[in-house]
C-alpha cells in the first residue's frame, strides 16, 4: 500500500511539474522585453513554434543577448570612469568598472521597453525550408538581437543557433 501510495504521488508531482512547467514561457534568464525578442525572433524568424528545437533557439539566442548586454554594460562603464579622469589600464580605473557594473546590476530597471521584431518572409516552419533559407533566418535572427555581420560575434551566433537546433533534429545537418 505505502509502495502505490509512494508511486502516486511521485505521478502526480511530476505531472504537475511538467504540466505546470510548460504553461509560462522560458525567460531564458533575461528581462521580459528581451525574453519576449527571443521567442518572437524563434517563432518569427527563424519559423520554430513549440517544442526543443524551439527552446535550443531561445536558449542560443538568449545567451548572445546577455553576452551583448555585457559587453554594453562593460562599455558604459568604461566611458563612465573615463569621464572621471580615471586612465584606461590602471588598477584604479579597472576596480571603477567592477564598481559601476555591479553598482548597474544589483539596479533594476522598471522600464524596459522591449524590442519589436521586424516582419520576415511569410511564417514558414524552420524544417520545411530549405538549407539557404535555413541559413538565411539564423543570420536574420542574429542581427535582430543587434550582433552586426562585420563583426565575429555574428558569426558565431550564427554557427551557434544551427549548431543548437541541428543537435535536438540531426535531421536538419546539411
Amino acid at each position: 500500500m505505502s509502495i502505490r501510495f509512494i508511486a502516486g504521488v511521485a505521478l502526480a508531482a511530476s505531472t504537475f511539474g511538467l504540466l505546470g512547467c510548460s504553461s509560462f514561457p522560458s525567460t531564458y534568464g533575461l528581462d521580459a522585453g528581451s525574453a519576449s525578442m527571443v521567442r518572437q525572433t524563434c517563432n518569427e524568424i527563424m519559423g520554430l513554434r513549440t517544442g526543443p528545437e524551439f527552446e535550443a533557439c531561445g536558449g542560443s539566442l538568449a545567451d548572445t543577448v546577455r553576452s551583448l548586454q555585457d559587453a554594453n554594460l562593460t562599455l558604459q562603464a568604461d566611458q563612465a570612469c573615463s569621464e572621471q579622469g580615471l586612465v584606461r589600464g590602471t588598477a584604479e580605473q579597472a576596480k571603477c568598472v567592477v564598481k559601476f557594473r555591479r553598482a548597474a546590476q544589483s539596479s533594476v530597471v522598471a522600464n524596459a521597453d522591449a524590442a519589436t521584431v521586424p516582419a520576415a518572409e511569410p511564417w514558414q516552419s524552420y524544417f520545411s525550408m530549405s538549407q539557404s533559407q535555413q541559413a538565411e533566418r539564423a543570420e536574420l535572427s542574429c542581427a535582430q538581437i543587434g550582433l552586426h555581420p562585420a563583426t565575429s560575434g555574428f558569426w558565431g551566433c550564427v554557427s551557434d543557433l544551427r549548431h543548437s537546433i541541428v543537435n535536438i533534429r540531426p535531421d536538419t545537418m546539411p
